[in-house]
């Protein structure tokens, strides 16, 4: 049981629907090759635009949207005080970024640089851009070999981090109370490889943890206390790629899921596709299958890709897999929507 998630906005035609369980090619399945986490490969699916624009677009249906912000972004320019002395003057620009909302009309950002060390910072913001309280060290105490921090909302004003702890082989999970102080660390999942992690908000429910490695996709819910609900070891979805692909999240109404990803039909070589599966809170396929919304005209060169997602109207969900020179990728653009009874669009 795996997903994926983000989006960007393209514009073109055609119609097709298909019923729940109808798919235009076979589930996926099985194995691939590891990529090493790297700040590099935390760049693809991220969103163009600025810090501003990112702000603009989050949305507590959706995982946080990522983009890469330059020093001349003007939410940086605005604490170019601050970014100089946690990045020691020299950032390496671009800064890739992760922004989540939070209650009462604040944003929550998160700051890697993308050469050399990530040194992560955590901003929450007011409204109007200002730093109510930040975190110079969100993962501080995390083992050698630690990767892949998402930042995610919680329940009132909540913030929360989780990481890949390399040498442990588990996810751990950081949450903040509203005015910062800290409130509670969770051992989220124990896992043998983790090379992508998602994690979505889900309210009142928790959060939903989406874990991939080269041959398939762990998934937990931990609900608000830190306790695992989908089972100690989450549930397991294989599949067929050539890497790690990540998994995004979205929630379609608040008691169900969709999880997007990119995979294959078959074995190597076979047809690449987005997937999507949709979720019920107690870990339970809600569609007879997978669905397959759309086949890749061309293969995309960067196979650790996320799919991005946005709603869209009829509280659908808005997948896009995003494919400009500039991270990688040479296919083209996908964008497909689906609403909560299987019904595809692709535009």
């Amino acid at each position: 049981m795996k997903r994926a998630l983000l989006v960007t906005a393209f514009v073109a035609a055609a119609c097709h629907e298909t019923p729940p369980g109808a798919t235009d090619a076979p589930a996926a399945s099985s194995s691939a090759h590891v990529t090493a986490p790297s700040a590099a490969a935390n760049v693809n699916g991220l969103v163009a635009g600025t810090l501003g624009d990112a702000i603009a677009a989050i949305d507590l249906r959706i995982e946080a949207v990522r983009g890469l912000a330059s020093a001349s972004d003007a939410l940086l320019v605005k604490h170019k005080t601050q970014i100089d002395a946690h990045f020691a003057k020299a950032p390496a620009f671009p800064l890739a970024f992760q922004v989540v909302p939070v209650d009462g009309g604040k944003a929550a950002v998160l700051l890697e640089a993308t050469l050399g060390e990530p040194r992560p910072l955590i901003w929450l913001l007011d409204a109007h851009g200002e730093i109510l309280w930040s975190k110079d060290h969100p993962n501080g105490g995390a083992s050698p070999g630690s990767s892949e921090l998402v930042i995610t909302p919680g329940p009132e004003g909540h913030v929360c981090v989780a990481w890949c702890n390399g040498s442990t082989s588990s996810i751990a999970f950081r949450r903040w109370a509203e005015d910062g102080g800290s409130f509670a660390d969770y051992d989220a999942l124990r896992v043998d490889d983790c090379d992508a992690l998602s994690v979505l908000y889900w309210p009142a429910h928790g959060w939903v943890l989406g874990v991939a490695s080269a041959s398939a996709a762990t998934l937990e819910l931990l609900d608000l206390n830190g306790e695992r609900r989908w089972g100690h070891d989450g549930l397991s979805l294989p599949w067929t790629w050539s890497s790690a692909a990540p998994v995004s999240f979205a929630l379609d109404t608040s008691d169900s899921l969709m999880m997007f990803r990119l995979g294959q039909s078959g074995g190597t070589g076979t047809p690449q596709y987005v997937f999507a599966s949709r979720w019920s809170p107690d870990g339970r396929p809600m569609w007879p299958g997978p669905l397959s919304l759309k086949r890749l005209s061309a293969p995309v060169s960067v196979p650790r890709t996320r799919v991005i997602l946005r709603p869209a109207s009829e509280g659908g969900i808005r997948a896009s897999v995003q494919t400009p020179a500039a991270l990688g990728n040479t296919g083209p653009g996908v964008v497909v929507d689906v609403l909560s009874d299987g019904t595809i669009t692709r535009r």
